[in-house]
């Protein structure tokens, strides 16, 4: 069996910090041979229209944080976003409240559901001093997902 990465390569409009879109890429994992397999035995594929979008704000990448400080974002989806999660890659989680306010959301999406409280936040999870990657997950009420990761240093 062939393994490949899976992921979504998402595009962030410098501007404005907004999700601009995300496409899926398969690329075949190192030493791995190419993929004679027929089409129909591949993934399903999924809609990337169907995804939430959203953005964690803060931290920026690489920036420098305690465990605890405060992190937050916003995320949107057209049938509403049933919950954000977050874990670090130690496992560490945290709980994530939604429901916010965030500036310019509404004005830029008047169409989505709770785009008036598209708002969430949550501490850093208790991390010892070092590099971590912290991953975002937005899930969609009708089941779409999307992931975020954001790389960070504790002080």
């Amino acid at each position: 069996m062939t393994s490949h990465w899976k992921t979504w390569v998402c595009g962030l409009g410098t501007a404005a910090l907004l999700l601009s879109g995300c496409r899926k890429s398969e690329t075949p994992a190192a030493g791995a041979a190419p993929s004679s397999a027929p089409a129909s035995a591949a993934a399903p594929a999924v809609d990337a229209a169907k995804l939430p979008m959203g953005v964690l704000h803060v931290p920026k990448e690489g920036e420098t944080v305690a465990s605890g400080s405060w992190a937050f974002g916003w995320a949107l989806d057209d049938s509403g976003i049933a919950q954000v999660t977050v874990v670090s890659e130690t496992g560490e989680t945290g709980p994530v409240a939604t429901g916010q306010n965030f500036p310019g959301v509404l004005q830029t999406y008047p169409g989505y559901p709770d785009a008036d409280k598209a708002g969430f936040g949550f501490g850093i999870p208790k991390l010892p001093p070092g590099p971590h990657v912290l991953t975002v997950t937005f899930i969609a009420k009708d089941g779409g997902r999307l992931e975020i990761q954001r790389h960070i240093q504790v002080k």
